[in-house]
């Protein structure tokens, strides 16, 4: 999502407490993707609801550095010379703009009620100095479950190993995990129970909207998402030229990413016109509604917006067992999986569509669709997080 921020002059004239944001990347040039959209969807909903929240984020244009209003949401970002997500090599970017997330919050700790961390990361350690120093409550979402989780991450070397890590754990109030493969992450590494919620990622529900025609759609399957390594897409691009065909199956990929020029090339030698790559979309909604099929064969993930967007609009997923897909597809019911990342089980899972009738889709398309209806809707995960900021700053 490209959004637009206008110049905003700072905090003046807001005295009402403050809920801190904190997270790596907020803008168009610095995009974490889904988790930097899922802060955007929550914190216009909480600052709808009444919570005073502003966002702290980092950026690379210096121009861009200081105050900005995302829709009634004030941004402050902080600059540093490379991404604070990364690390490794580029920890000094990542302690840059760590002094600077610490020192805005000892100059406002005053005002501030909660500090709310999206993803694990260096900014984790800013959030538990202040709940050390100030008693500040804090929360931290944790973005990724398995290989790659979050709280396996903040406990590398790059980031003081397990003492850092322990020091996080002490020091924050509250997990939030958004699947329940990332709260047996949390688990294995010490966090106590107590100390967990299980909130779903969500979304803005609309109306359900008409879209093509069902004999088209189930024939219709689309890779939606970044083009980074742990997405597949590549891989996925191979099986599917060995796979697709213009009367039984039609494959396209949405996006960009690193993987990009690997990605056309691939299709591009295939030679098969029933694969082909459609660009990058901002409006996912419109486009969803022309295919039957998401196809998520990640190495990795948290809870896919990719996945709740399609199954909100009657998109069935195939998926890889990864955290958040586990959780929320039943095979045969809501979705189906790949057996693994390697080329026979993505063409396995290719030609499961060839097996399904239109009204087998149609049934399947209907059980994902009210699954997420009921799950996801981000007005009902608002109050969740409501009641927790009053829990937590009541007990401050």
């Amino acid at each position: 999502m490209v959004v637009k921020l206008r110049k905003k002059t700072g905090l003046k004239g807001r005295s009402a407490p403050l809920v801190v944001m904190i997270i790596c990347h907020y803008d168009d040039t610095n995009s974490s993707g889904g988790l930097e959209k899922q802060a955007r969807l929550l914190s216009h909903s909480l600052r709808a609801a009444g919570e005073n929240v502003v966002m702290l984020a980092s950026t690379r244009k210096w121009s861009r550095a200081g105050w900005r209003d995302d829709h009634g949401v004030p941004v402050r970002f902080f600059w540093t010379y490379a991404s604070p997500q990364i690390s490794g090599r580029y920890l000094p970017a990542a302690l840059i703009w760590a002094f600077q997330l610490l020192f805005w919050i000892v100059c406002h700790h005053p005002r501030i009620s909660l500090i709310h961390g999206h993803q694990i990361r260096i900014h984790a350690f800013v959030a538990a100095f202040a709940r050390k120093l100030f008693g500040i409550p804090a929360i931290l979402k944790s973005g990724t479950g398995g290989a790659g989780a979050d709280i396996r991450a903040i406990g590398s070397r790059k980031y003081l190993g397990s003492p850092g890590r322990n020091f996080i754990i002490r020091n924050t109030d509250c997990f939030i995990a958004t699947t329940k493969s990332v709260e047996d992450d949390l688990l294995a590494f010490s966090v106590p129970g107590k100390n967990i919620r299980l909130i779903p990622n969500g979304l803005a529900m609309t109306a359900p909207l008409a879209g093509a025609a069902p004999q088209l759609r189930a024939r219709r399957a689309l890779f939606l998402g970044r083009l980074a390594r742990d997405k597949n897409a590549p891989a996925l691009a191979q099986a599917a030229a060995k796979v697709a065909h213009k009367d039984s199956l039609i494959v396209h990929f949405y996006g960009r990413g690193s993987e990009l020029e690997q990605l056309e090339a691939i299709i591009a030698n295939s030679g098969n016109p029933a694969v082909a790559y459609r660009g990058f979309v901002s409006d996912t909604e419109i486009i969803l509604l022309e295919y039957g099929y998401l196809l998520l064969p990640s190495s990795a993930e948290g809870l896919s917006n990719a996945m709740l967007e399609a199954m909100s609009q009657g998109v069935v997923p195939i998926a890889t067992r990864v955290s958040g897909c586990i959780d929320h597809i039943t095979p045969g019911v809501t979705g189906f999986f790949f057996d693994g990342t390697d080329q026979a089980s993505l063409i396995r899972g290719l030609k499961v569509t060839e097996e399904l009738s239109v009204e087998q889709w149609r049934a399947m398309s209907n059980s994902a669709r009210a699954y997420a209806r009921q799950r996801f809707d981000l007005s009902e995960l608002t109050k969740s997080y409501k009641e927790l900021y009053t829990e937590l700053t009541h007990s401050r």
